[in-house]
């Protein structure tokens, strides 16, 4: 329509333009012909120098300029007219565009309540399409319960002139065409042009909004739960050590009241300086801390044995705005430990006390090898020890190595103690020592599995051993080494039948058996104790 109007004006302007210069010249022609018919000069005067006749000539001149300067002005006003004009049907449009586009349902009713603007957000939010909305009522989109709520507020506002919903936000309920409703924020502007009222509503569903902020309501909850129903205590302090919040635990770990707390120095809680600055330094540079050992200090001057785990609190541009930590009382907790300890500690020796009596028992009934357990427990260890095994399992290795022939205290007293080499009646009677071993240790409960090591001690890689003739992995790893320890000791060492056949042919033994009757692993840290490291058997 302003696009229609403004070529129009076009036309209009050069038409006012060419009138005045038009009209010009037809008074021109028109007053010299009258000059001449009414010319007291002489009769052969003609109507061409009428034209150029000084007498009125200025008179005309004048007139024609003005009717020049008239159209020339016309011309420039309805210019800037269109100019005025093009430059409101640009703005006419952007904000057609910008209406249309936005991701909000813009809506505008007249003082009847009917729809004159509904644009695509609308369509989308409502699902009413524009064509059917155009000139309808609003209150289509009223929920039922709302709409005399609605008619209400118009008579009101026409009443009066005002309306509480006008120039604010709001959040109510809009139906939509399927009948369900969603929550919507309304933004409602009248406008009153030519005493024509227009209201105009923006319109937001805030479903999602709604679902996060509820989302973020639970969550707060739940934190401020966690925070006061935790048993450890809670900490939040400032960059410049300042306590700013504790929880309920806090205050009874401490034995101090809240106004003891809030404000106080961080510091305070600590038994050393030291022992703060060297904390917060590393959680400075880290960042979090987990699990941190520290001893602090009660209001009383009760010490305190805690585990605290604290993290940098930073915002959205990295600078450090405080800390918080959680510290949990392990006082108790360490008092037991150390009591542990201490009573483990009775136990082996009460274990080991035990196990050298039982050993010293077999090694009554044959003198020729006192000490045999005893050595090959030690070198049973060493082994271990150089093999990488758990602190348990090297405990475990060494009380195996020392009652692993426990069992022989049911052979016969004059086959263990024979100069002779053994019958092979003898020697079956021999290989039932460690069934009898497990069979006697089986009813003790040592913290590791001594019995099946002991039953394992003489079983080969290869199955050649015995009772059981089982194989590789299938032999505990602790018997594999005892085993070793046992063949290396016995070669080495004198026997009865024969004489000692020393550390050289022991190790050239189970080289030369290494991978078919003993393990590779063991038989390699075996030689490289001799070797390398210079162990002897004492």
């Amino acid at each position: 329509m302003i696009k229609d109007r403004i070529n129009h004006r076009d036309r209009f302007t050069q038409s006012m333009l060419l009138f005045g210069l038009g009209l010009g010249v037809i008074y021109w022609i028109i007053d010299s012909v009258l000059y001449t018919l009414t010319a007291k000069g002489p009769a052969d005067l003609s109507p061409l120098m009428s034209l150029v006749s000084t007498e009125g000539i200025w008179q005309r001149f004048v007139v024609v300029c003005f009717l020049v300067i008239f159209g020339s002005h016309v011309q420039y006003t309805v210019k800037k007219r269109r100019e005025v004009e093009q430059s409101l049907s640009e703005t006419e449009e952007r904000y057609r565009a910008l209406v249309e586009n936005s991701t909000d349902a813009i809506i505008s009713v007249n003082d009847q309540m009917q729809v004159i603007q509904w644009n695509r957000a609308a369509s989308e939010l409502f699902g009413f399409s524009k064509e059917l909305m155009m000139g309808k009522p609003i209150d289509v989109i009223i929920p039922e319960k709302f709409k005399e709520q609605h008619r209400e507020g118009l008579r009101r506002f026409l009443a009066s002139g005002q309306t509480s919903l006008v120039g604010r936000t709001a959040e109510l309920e809009g139906l939509r065409k399927d009948g369900t409703t969603r929550p919507i924020e309304v933004s409602l502007s009248h406008d009153n042009t030519h005493g024509v009222s227009t209201f105009t509503a923006i319109i937001r569903e805030t479903t999602e909004r709604r679902k996060a902020l509820e989302a973020l309501r639970e969550s707060e909850e739940r934190y401020r739960n966690l925070f006061e129903d935790s048993k450890d205590a809670v900490l939040i302090w400032t960059v410049d050590s300042k306590i700013l919040g504790v929880n309920q635990a806090t205050l009874e770990i401490f034995g101090c009241s809240i106004e003891d707390m809030i404000g106080s120095e961080i510091s305070d809680i600590y038994v050393e300086k030291t022992d703060y600055s060297k904390f917060q330094t590393r959680l400075d540079r880290e960042g979090a801390i987990r699990g941190y050992e520290i001893t602090l200090k009660k209001k009383n001057g009760t010490l305190l044995d805690c585990l605290f785990t604290a993290t940098v609190r930073k915002g959205k541009d990295g600078k450090i705005l405080g800390y918080q930590g959680i510290a949990r009382d392990v006082t108790e907790l360490k008092h037991n430990e150390r009591e542990l300890k201490r009573t483990m500690d009775v136990l082996r020796k009460s274990i080991g006390g035990i196990t050298q009596a039982m050993s010293s028992m077999v090694e009554s009934r044959d003198p020729y090898t006192a000490g045999h357990q005893k050595r090959v427990a030690d070198l049973a260890r060493a082994i271990a020890k150089d093999m990488g095994l758990t602190p348990d399992q090297i405990d475990a290795v060494r009380m195996a190595g020392t009652l692993h022939d426990i069992g022989k205290m049911a052979v016969p007293a004059e086959i263990l103690t024979s100069p002779a080499r053994l019958t092979e009646k003898a020697f079956e009677l021999i290989k039932d020592h460690p069934q009898t071993a497990y069979n006697i240790l089986q009813e003790i409960e040592f913290p590791w599995p001594i019995a099946d090591i002991v039953l394992q001690h003489h079983e080969r890689m290869n199955g050649t051993g015995y009772p059981s003739g089982i194989t590789g992995d299938d032999i505990r790893v602790e018997a594999r080494i005892i085993a070793v320890a046992d063949v290396v000791e016995a070669i080495a060492s004198h026997r009865p039948y024969r004489a000692a056949l020393g550390i050289d042919k022991a190790l050239e033994e189970i080289q030369d058996k290494r991978g078919t009757m003993y393990d590779p692993a063991v038989v390699d840290s075996c030689v490289k104790l001799f070797n390398d490291s210079q162990y002897k058997i004492k």
